[in-house]
């Protein structure tokens, strides 16, 4: 089987390229920069790949010629104002072409990779593939509602598309920096501010043997949340202690003083030398995190998420061994 993936030097695509590999696949890749993927695959993995943008049409149908199936998981992720026009096109013309293109192909195995801000809401107990499309007040979160009222559209024609809604998402062999690593990063540093809610920590391996395991048995259009495990904020710093061997400092921080902080740091971003994951967004989901429910995608595909332990390990080990986090913040990680 000949899979085309966009995003595939990005976190997600990328572990989904290579759980496909290994099972004797082939990919066809559509990239911006050939030479990262080179960096990332090698010279002799990639069976076929085109240079360009998801918003290129003739690339894409190019990336698509051949191809019997496809994983759509390229995104641009940005709150900044200035990014709002480049966001919508990238994201919502990038489903178009892609979702679009296939399946009128006819190309009968198709995921979108979604997301949670796609389905979420505030006022929800939990959320579930049957959620309706959120609420969203940016630019991105608009372009993933929009994204997800299109290919449930395609879904309701009844084409073969499936949606996938990862939570945060972490592991090992990130090709770049997302947001829960850097999320976690600050949190080792030794503070964990203890605030309502909490978060949901799903593996990017277990994000793409789903994948592959939506691709090699090919089934009605559907959509799975791949939630993983939901902690509060003080199970988070209890599991990061114990991995750690670390004591890690705990302050309260009521929901709304950590809004507050996130949209006053919005405002001064501008003029910070670094972009950290501290905006109105991010402290939204922080405080007001509604846990995902995974039982469609344990019933229907009989998978179990791994330990998030493991995870956790195997995160904290990858981000010391590429020096995004010291010895001292690793704590016993890295001990024999």
């Amino acid at each position: 089987m000949r899979v085309m993936i966009t995003g595939a030097t990005g976190f997600v695509g990328y572990h989904t390229a290579q759980a496909l590999l290994a099972e004797g696949h082939e990919v066809s890749l559509l990239v911006r920069s050939v030479d990262k993927m080179l960096t990332l695959f090698g010279e002799d993995r990639v069976q076929q790949f085109v240079r360009g943008d998801v918003t290129d049409a003739t690339q894409v149908a190019r990336a698509l010629d051949g191809c019997d199936a496809v994983v759509h998981s390229a995104a641009m992720v940005s709150t900044h104002a200035a990014d709002a026009e480049r966001v919508w096109r990238t994201n919502v013309e990038g489903t178009r072409l892609v979702i679009g293109g296939a399946v009128e192909r006819g190309i009968k195995r198709v995921i979108h990779v979604s997301s949670v801000t796609a389905l979420y809401d505030p006022q929800a107990d939990t959320l579930t593939e049957d959620s309706p499309p959120g609420q969203a007040r940016n630019a991105y979160g608009r372009s993933k509602v929009a994204c997800e009222e299109y290919v449930r559209g395609l879904q309701a024609e009844g084409a073969a598309v499936q949606i996938t809604y990862p939570a945060q998402v972490i592991g090992p062999d990130d090709p770049g920096l997302t947001e829960p690593h850097q999320g976690l990063q600050m949190l080792l540093k030794g503070i964990i501010p203890i605030t309502s809610s909490g978060t949901q920590y799903v593996d990017v391996r277990d994000i793409a043997e789903v994948h592959r395991r939506l691709l090699e048995s090919p089934a009605p259009s559907n959509r799975y949340v791949l939630g993983g495990h939901y902690l509060d904020w003080r199970e988070v710093a209890e599991n990061l202690q114990e991995i750690t061997g670390r004591r890690l400092l705990t302050v309260p921080m009521p929901g709304l003083a950590a809004r507050l902080s996130g949209r006053l740091y919005d405002r001064l971003s501008g003029r910070l030398p670094v972009d950290l994951p501290f905006g109105l967004e991010a402290m939204e989901y922080a405080t007001r995190w509604v846990p995902l429910d995974n039982s469609r995608v344990e019933r229907e595909l009989a998978f179990c998420f791994r330990p998030l332990q493991d995870s956790l390990y195997d995160t904290l080990r990858w981000l010391y061994d590429c020096g995004h986090i010291s010895r001292r913040q690793a704590g016993r990680v890295i001990e024999p």
